[in-house]
């Protein structure tokens, strides 16, 4: 049977962002989900409530555990550190070498692969800015250089923000070599979806005073991929 793999850059990036594309026959592999030291509190864990960042991707990862209960979806949650901790100094900026290592077994042998497109990297809020070295660019460009003929998915709810380009490929994106597939998920799908979403309890707030309330069929019910041609 075809394998999908999605990889997502954070505990809730492959719910939010292609929930249509999730299933049984799909991996959700997560890559920024390693455990920072004991003692390390990031600034976007400190915003959301959180007293001590380790205790907080816990949290995290049995919320990503729920939200893919209800389509079946197998995961795996490497153990790279988020970005967030090494804007502290608790950990070294992973590089893509260590991304290859331990990303390899799940993409080699899979028929189909989706990667982020990217978009948080251009993001304007101030208050969340971290480095202008991305996650989620960080993701792309490690997946495409081992599977170049991965499809592309728009970061929700990024794209729902004029700011980052809408749902556009990033600038640095050859999109003459793509061709775009929009997805308009059905009502009862999108259903579904929200009640994914609304597992990931620890970040909700936060990406709503980002981004609005975009818990809605107009926020999450458009999902949109770009497969090379």
């Amino acid at each position: 049977m075809p394998k999908t793999v999605v990889v997502s850059a954070h505990l809730d990036d492959a719910v939010l962002s292609c929930y249509g594309a999730l299933g049984p026959t799909t991996t959700v592999v997560t890559v920024f989900a390693g455990l920072p030291p004991e003692g390390t509190l990031g600034k976007w864990d400190a915003d959301g409530g959180a007293t001590e960042s380790r205790a907080r991707v816990a949290e995290r990862r049995e919320e990503d555990r729920r939200a893919l209960a209800a389509s079946g979806t197998p995961y795996v949650h490497l153990d790279l550190p988020d970005l967030q901790y090494v804007a502290l100094g608790a950990v070294e900026r992973p590089g893509l070498e260590a991304f290859s290592a331990s990303r390899n077994e799940h993409l080699d042998e899979a028929t189909t692969v989706l990667a982020p497109c990217g978009l948080s990297a251009k993001r304007p809020f101030d208050r969340f800015r971290r480095p202008r070295y991305s996650d989620h660019r960080f993701v792309r460009d490690g997946v495409l250089a081992v599977r170049p003929d991965a499809t592309l998915y728009a970061d929700l709810p990024y794209a729902l923000n004029p700011g980052t380009g809408g749902f556009a490929l990033p600038a640095d994106v050859d999109g003459s070599r793509r061709t775009e597939r929009r997805v308009e998920l059905e009502e009862e799908l999108v259903a579904e979806k929200i009640e994914a979403v609304r597992c990931y309890t620890t970040q909700i707030r936060q990406l709503v005073d980002v981004f609005g309330d975009f818990l809605t069929a107009d926020g999450l019910g458009l999902e949109v991929y770009w497969a090379p041609r």
